[in-house]
């Protein structure tokens, strides 16, 4: 039954793609029903059981909700609240996530039935805009990742270019103006009660050290539905870029991934970061021109976890555009494993191996495609270390536990093997 709702979600969202690909000027007069559908809600809810994830402000659970088997009651309920147009949003739970340069990031947390909700809306609105989203956007989009961004952004690198613009927008999330935002998504929703939800998410106030504060511009991070709306309205900066001719006229290539954007550059950087900012500018958004800064590509530069830089191969002796591992994500993925792998911490050997090994796949699969040999070794060394270092002292052995616990008997005992990085692009 599961896969049928499945699927019946798939062609649901098919069918508004190619709707929607069909012409920019077709509208949609009839969304709102489908946000309530039973199989829209449920796999609402199924994904957002896959995501787990914190307790908003009833500081209800997903695993609350399964052990006291309220699953179908809690749909039937949200159900028949959007169907009778009285479904109201909770305030969103505000939490500071620290950065690792230091400072914190906010985190919006909505309650579980809330994300069910958003997540809902998310299945219905996001193939109408897919269809409307520009090539050079990577982040947060079906059938797009960082991978992808990454060789895309390699290739470019290869035609003419001498460098970067690193982009940096100053509190994008908190600062996308709602009545902007608005404006777009009726260039496609026309459909009042949808839009009518869509506000009120929107403006659902934020819970911080027991005050609400109104939300009158911004989305919060961590909704389920925050990627849709931030790409919806990055997406008229890539559109006005692109439709200005900017890539063949200034000779920048616009690269984007959620709010991470970078410009390739093959003429002046200075031209092309002006004509950026002046469009930042007039959708109400702001450049930090303390981090934003133009990079030559013998320099490097570091993009969501990767870093590109341009080198003379040792064999050929040509100049090759390499991307590696960033050191932050290097330094990134030990603190994570360092974090759960204390000395001191009371697991067993399989919860230790499973732990890291759930990190550290994930990581590796991350970067699997670039040349990240010397780094995975490195990692290998590093994770077995840790392993070796928690056995001996377990069994309270003497030393680091090297004669005791070679490589080979911890990877009898399920430690993951990292193996080499595969060069999945080329030239």
């Amino acid at each position: 039954m599961a896969r049928n709702e499945t699927e019946q979600v798939r062609h649901l969202q098919r069918t508004l793609y190619r709707t929607a690909k069909q012409s920019q000027a077709v509208k949609f007069y009839s969304l709102y029903d489908k946000v309530w559908r039973n199989d829209v809600l449920r796999e609402a809810w199924r994904q957002v059981k896959a995501n787990r994830g914190a307790p908003g402000v009833d500081n209800e659970t997903i695993e609350g909700i399964e052990s006291r088997g309220e699953e179908e009651g809690m749909l039937s309920r949200l159900q028949e609240q959007l169907r009778a147009k009285s479904y109201c949003f909770q305030p969103v739970r505000r939490v500071d996530i620290p950065k690792p340069k230091g400072g914190t990031r906010p985190l919006g947390i909505a309650t579980v039935q809330d994300r069910v909700v958003q997540t809902a809306m998310k299945l219905v609105l996001e193939p109408i805009f897919e269809a409307d989203f520009h090539p050079c956007s990577y982040g947060y989009r079906p059938q797009r990742d960082a991978k992808m961004a990454s060789t895309a952004i390699r290739t470019d690198l290869y035609r003419g270019a001498w460098g970067v613009i690193e982009i940096d927008f100053r509190s994008y999330f908190t600062t996308i103006p709602h009545d902007k935002l608005i404006v777009l998504i009726k260039q496609r929703v026309v459909d009042g009660s949808m839009l009518r939800l869509i506000k009120q998410s929107l403006t659902v106030g934020i819970a911080y050290e027991g005050k609400v504060e109104p939300t009158t511009v911004g989305v919060p991070q961590g909704s389920p539905i925050s990627p849709l709306y931030s790409n919806i309205y990055l997406n008229l900066l890539d559109q006005v870029w692109h439709k200005r001719g900017y890539p063949e006229k200034l000779g920048a290539s616009l690269h984007r991934y959620a709010d991470d954007a970078i410009l390739v550059c093959r003429k002046s950087g200075a031209h092309a970061l002006q004509a950026f900012e002046a469009i930042a500018s007039r959708m109400g958004l702001t450049i930090n021109r303390e981090k934003t800064r133009i990079t030559k590509l013998i320099e490097g530069f570091d993009f969501i976890g990767f870093q590109f830089v341009k080198r003379r191969s040792p064999k050929s002796g040509k100049q090759n555009v390499y991307i590696f591992p960033s050191k932050a994500a290097q330094r990134n993925i030990r603190r994570r494993i360092k974090y759960f792998t204390k000395r001191r911490a009371p697991i067993r050997p399989a919860e230790f191996v499973e732990q890291v090994n759930q990190t550290v796949r994930g990581w590796v699969n991350y970067f699997r495609h670039t040349n990240a040999s010397q780094a995975f070794r490195s990692l290998q060394r590093f994770i077995n270390t840790r392993f070796r270092r928690y056995l001996n002292l377990r069994h309270k052995g003497r030393g680091f536990g090297w004669k005791q616990y070679p490589n080979a008997t911890l990877y009898a005992r399920g430690m993951i093997y990292i193996g080499s990085g595969v060069i999945e692009y080329a030239r």
